[in-house]
């Protein structure tokens, strides 16, 4: 499971959670590492092996699956798939799709790293920490002082916005950005439909991650129902290599949402759990994956272990 693949330029130019990527050249080695020590199968052909019943116990599967559709897909871990000639699947969220609107997490990291820019220079910050209350419990005046460690302070303030409803996260984002007297980026990090179509004829398939990224804990069942159906058929509308498997924002399900998932016509979904599967996944509808990023894979060493190492099963 990756999410971003940038170049150390990139990395340096805004902000980005270290769990969200890996470099370029990281990517690169990881793929061709892959290619040599494993059957890679696009997602539809793992279906299809489950399907049939015809797993092999000596054999050594991967599938490579990309989550959230980000512009550097397509130009910086495409070009590799392409030459290695591996299939892989981008989950996109079809919303955001050709639109130059940001993630609110991405949004959030942006304006955290101006707060931290200013309390590094001394601002008083007062109608910041003012504003976070507003929309969050706890000590705001804590977080804004361990700007030391501006990306913890980030990743903590973005983990409690997950449990608030999207429109208010909206509302906090325009709030801190009007207190910072910032502007929000707009330049466009997702992929258009273009850039989708050229990837669908050079081997990669594309599956749905809902239309509007919202967390499908936090909406009601119906509005979950209109998300998967919506997604799905702007897929097969914009002719597309589909392939029916849901990928659930940010991870988050439950039974219900499942259910829904499979009575829309998903073969299929993944979650974030870490883990492996083999001949019989235990849930179709919550299969486990290995996450991949920079901070924890960087070498080949690393990357190795992360596969091969010990299945964390009770993690």
């Amino acid at each position: 499971m990756y999410h971003r693949v940038l170049t150390k330029d990139e990395v340096a130019r805004y902000p980005v959670q270290p769990g969200m990527y890996v470099l370029d050249s990281v990517f690169a080695q990881q793929m061709s590492f892959v290619r040599s020590n494993f059957t890679v199968l696009s997602l539809q052909e793992l279906l299809d092996l489950w399907q049939r019943g015809e797993w092999s116990a000596q054999a050594r599967y991967c599938v490579i699956t990309f989550d959230d559709g980000w512009l550097d897909n397509y130009r910086h871990a495409y070009p590799v798939l392409k030459q290695l000639r591996m299939p892989a699947t981008i989950f996109l969220p079809t919303d955001y799709v050709g639109r130059n609107e940001w993630f609110w997490p991405d949004q959030m990291a942006f304006l955290w790293q101006a707060i931290a820019d200013r309390k590094q220079g001394g601002e008083a910050l007062k109608a910041v920490e003012e504003v976070l209350s507003g929309f969050l419990d706890g000590d705001m005046s804590r977080l804004i002082s361990t700007m030391a460690d501006h990306q913890r302070a980030a990743d903590e303030i973005i983990e409690r916005c997950k449990h608030l409803p999207i429109d208010r996260i909206r509302e906090l984002i325009h709030a801190l950005a009007s207190a910072l007297d910032v502007t929000l980026p707009l330049d466009r990090v997702i992929v258009n439909w273009d850039e989708v179509r050229e990837m669908s004829r050079g081997g990669v398939s594309f599956g749905s991650h809902s239309c509007t990224h919202r967390i499908m804990t936090t909406i009601t069942l119906d509005e979950v129902s209109e998300e998967l159906v919506r997604s799905k058929q702007v897929l097969f509308d914009q002719g597309v290599n589909f392939v029916p498997v849901y990928c659930y924002p940010n991870g988050n399900s439950d039974a219900s949402i499942e259910d829904l998932v499979k009575a829309n016509g998903y073969e299929a979904a993944v979650s974030v759990r870490m883990g492996f599967e083999g001949s019989c996944p235990e849930n179709r509808y919550a299969i486990r994956r290995v996450g991949i990023h920079n901070d924890i894979s960087d070498t080949i060493p690393l990357f190795s272990f992360r596969l091969f190492g010990p299945q964390p099963s009770s993690m």
